[in-house]
């Protein structure tokens, strides 16, 4: 079977697997006493069994899309993070807090502006309790997309194409991935059914923006997802990137928690797309600019890591 062959089936597989599992966890969850490890986790038990279907849904196809790397990975003979491109960092701390200060300043930027204009309303946080779940949320999307993104299909694209190809081709699958909408569910009463997954999987992608609001939204993952693809290859590593990643999507659920979308002033800013997770506009776009800037700064000093892939062995 061809190489490409491996990878489509490894998507088909991800799918199903995902929406077959997603049943079995939301029965799992709430089995669990909603007050287990109240004190520990801050009530995240009874939260998760809160979720509405659809969001154990989206979290089974993530988790089944890492673990059913594996087998891919061995049938196309990829033994280590040097067959995507990845090197050993010895620059981890540095690179990570480079990660951080540069989408810290990119997300504070964004929110400023968009609060002065009159863009959004702020005020202000109802409790603090909801930020270890922001943070765990932010944490877990950000390692589990970058290493998936970055990692893995960027990777796969380098041993086929070259890097700004590879890049580009990679940001847009990213940005394109955001639009395969799960549709939203109230939290159903009655106990999901073994195809209850793959029904919501069939309906996806109903749910798109309008073309004006779709073109913004899909400009602005694109873009970081661009930026996130040359930190990837300026440092040989992900640690920049998850940084990065993670503190955008941290900045956007605490900024979302403490405010409300007032008037719309397209192109410069407008309504966030994709479950109010991604902003649109001329604004988020150049925030996106001064990341990669103090990123590039930041980085100016740091040795370059090896370029080199290994060379396609289909």
């Amino acid at each position: 079977m061809q190489s490409l062959g491996k990878i489509f089936l490894y998507l088909v597989a991800v799918l199903v697997a995902g929406a077959l599992a997603a049943p079995q966890a939301w029965h799992l969850i709430q089995s669990l006493p909603g007050d287990w490890m109240h004190n520990m986790l801050g009530g995240l038990i009874g939260e998760v069994q809160r979720m509405p279907f659809h969001r154990y849904l989206s979290r089974s196809i993530q988790v089944a899309a890492v673990l059913l790397l594996w087998p891919l990975l061995r049938s196309l003979r990829i033994r280590d993070l040097r067959g995507f491109g990845l090197v050993r960092n010895p620059c981890a701390t540095r690179d990570f807090f480079t990660g951080l200060a540069a989408g810290g300043a990119g997300v504070l930027l964004l929110g400023l502006t968009l609060v002065v204009s009159g863009v959004v309303e702020w005020h202000g946080l109802d409790s603090l309790a909801v930020l270890p779940r922001i943070l765990l949320t932010a944490a877990v999307v950000a390692v589990l997309e970058e290493f998936l993104f970055r990692g893995v299909l960027l990777g796969l694209c380098l041993r086929f194409l070259g890097p700004f190809t590879s890049i580009l081709l990679s940001s847009v699958i990213f940005a394109g991935v955001h639009f395969f909408e799960i549709p939203h569910v109230d939290p159903i009463a009655a106990s999901p059914r073994w195809l209850s997954g793959l029904d919501l999987l069939l309906s996806a992608g109903g749910g798109a923006p309008s073309p004006g609001l779709f073109v913004w939204a899909f400009s602005t993952l694109c873009g970081a997802g661009i930026l996130l693809g040359l930190i990837t290859r300026r440092t040989g590593s992900l640690w920049a990137a998850i940084a990065l990643h993670g503190s955008w999507i941290l900045g956007q659920q605490v900024f979302n928690k403490a405010s409300a979308f007032h008037a719309s002033m397209l192109p410069f800013a407008g309504p966030a797309q994709c479950h109010g997770m991604v902003p649109v506009g001329l604004t988020p776009l150049f925030s996106l600019l001064v990341a990669g800037v103090i990123a590039a700064l930041l980085l100016r000093g740091r040795e370059r890591p090896p370029r080199e892939v290994p060379a396609n062995p289909w």
